[in-house]
């Protein structure tokens, strides 16, 4: 009689756990149906994962240079809620999944810009993903038609073409971005390239084929970019001659009316990830930069970031951040113009 109902006890037991089992089964069923029903599948990786970043604060601005190896990616949050997306990595799986994942990790359903600097493949491989997936209402990209540059290009104008509800904006010197809350005003002015009916302006050349790899880091977006009485130039890939230009051009008051001080520039996203190519010695001595972001590498063929541009700017005072080394980089600006940094 003992057997029996100890035999009957393991029955029941087993028929509940094939229940529980059961049930379960069904609850992650349909939790798949209710994603999918939001989520294309091809994008439930970029939603596991996901990084933990705190909320942003009230009135707060926060720059996130992303470690995506020797290529770059930079998210801006607006203190007005807007979001912007500069560049997209080298658009190998490691590095969009993380970019990826980290925009969703921030809660960002689509951004309010997207900005590809230059066609290079490390900076532009990983939006036409980050435009699939996640979107944006206007984006700002090179005045460049010739997308045989490289087939990232390729990839980012084809998909650009098949977007519905996107305004495409090309890169030009003076295009600006201002607050849409007078409460938290900011202001993103364009210093270059030069517009395509302009002599001096890169694009034609590389459009008529006969351009070097030069020609295509100096048609660069790059932009300026003040909140609060704090100051940030994001270079791109931008050469010393394009440094040089901006200089002269500043000094005879070009961008007078446009708000932009370059000689408070306090946050300097190095251009070229540091190649001695840019950031040079009179330019780093004018900006009076105190923090410097460097995206590059661990071990990268090319020995960016150049020890000589590393020692200008330790020199000119300021505090170096590379994401090889310290990983992702955040810079908090707060409307009472003070900043942080966090890595």
């Amino acid at each position: 009689m003992g057997y029996r109902r100890e035999k009957e006890k393991a029955e029941k037991r087993g028929r509940k756990i094939r229940l529980v089992a059961l049930l379960l089964v069904a609850a992650a069923v349909s939790a798949l149906c209710i994603v999918a029903a939001f989520y294309p599948p091809q994008s439930w990786k970029y939603r596991v994962g996901l990084p933990d970043i705190r909320a942003r604060k009230e009135g707060e601005m926060r720059l996130h240079f992303l470690d995506v190896g020797q290529g770059d990616c930079t998210i801006a949050e607006f203190p007005d809620g807007r979001t912007m997306i500069v560049d997209g990595g080298d658009g190998s799986a490691e590095h969009t999944t993380k970019i990826m994942r980290y925009i969703n990790g921030l809660g960002i359903e689509r951004f309010d810009f997207m900005l590809l600097t230059h066609p290079d493949s490390d900076h532009c491989g990983g939006l036409d993903e980050v435009l699939e997936f996640t979107g944006a209402d206007t984006v700002f990209l090179p005045g460049i038609e010739n997308t045989a540059v490289n087939g990232e290009y390729a990839a980012f104008c084809d998909r650009l073409a098949g977007t519905e509800n996107v305004r495409t904006v090309v890169s030009r010197r003076y295009l600006r971005i201002s607050s849409s809350s007078d409460t938290c005003p900011y202001s993103l002015v364009f210093l270059s390239p030069y517009r395509a009916e302009n002599p001096d302006s890169p694009y034609g050349k590389i459009d008529s084929g006969d351009y070097t790899d030069g020609d295509l880091n100096d048609s660069s977006a790059v932009v300026w970019l003040d909140y609060a009485g704090t100051s940030a130039l994001l270079a791109g890939d931008a050469g010393s001659a394009v440094e040089e230009r901006l200089l002269a051009d500043y000094r005879l008051g070009y961008f007078d009316g446009y708000g932009v001080a370059l000689e408070d520039t306090e946050i300097l996203k190095v251009s070229h990830h540091g190649s001695d190519s840019g950031t040079g010695e009179d330019f780093v001595r004018f900006l009076g930069t105190e923090t410097a972001v460097i995206s590059c590498g661990a071990g990268n063929v090319y020995g960016h970031p150049s020890p000589l541009v590393t020692a200008r700017l330790a020199e000119a005072g300021a505090k170096v951040y590379r994401t090889d080394s310290d990983g992702d980089v955040v810079l908090s600006l707060l409307p009472d113009g003070t900043y942080s940094v966090e890595t």
